[in-house]
């Protein structure tokens, strides 16, 4: 068969909810929001594993809060919410607050794995 002749498919979504401006429903919407909150935890628990993995490797308990990286993430957490359209007034928060527990996490590791 001449590939001309074959139908335009539309490409693959990671999701199989459908997109925010698809929704229809209410249930569509709770769909969509259960799929990507499915996704975040995953997401979440690979990050504490790098968490984990900065405790293990760091030397010192007084490098594990590290100001300077702090911001540095800050900042392309910003550069890239503002590419996808993502606001800042949400981003920062979830971020801010994410960052402290994760330290707060790699200080109980760090401390754990040297006592």
């Amino acid at each position: 068969m001449d590939d001309a002749r074959l139908p335009a498919r539309k490409p693959a979504s990671r999701f199989e909810a459908p997109d925010p401006e698809g929704c229809e429903t209410m249930r569509d919407v709770r769909a969509g929001v259960d799929e990507i909150d499915r996704m975040l935890v995953a997401l979440i628990a690979r990050r504490q594993g790098y968490m984990d993995a900065a405790a293990r490797i760091k030397p010192n308990r007084n490098v594990v809060r590290d100001e300077a990286r702090i911001q540095q993430v800050l900042d392309n957490v910003k550069a890239e919410a503002e590419a996808r359209g993502l606001s800042w007034g949400i981003a920062e928060p979830v971020w801010r607050e994410m960052m402290e527990r994760c330290i707060a996490h790699e200080f109980e590791v760090w401390d754990r794995t040297r006592t």
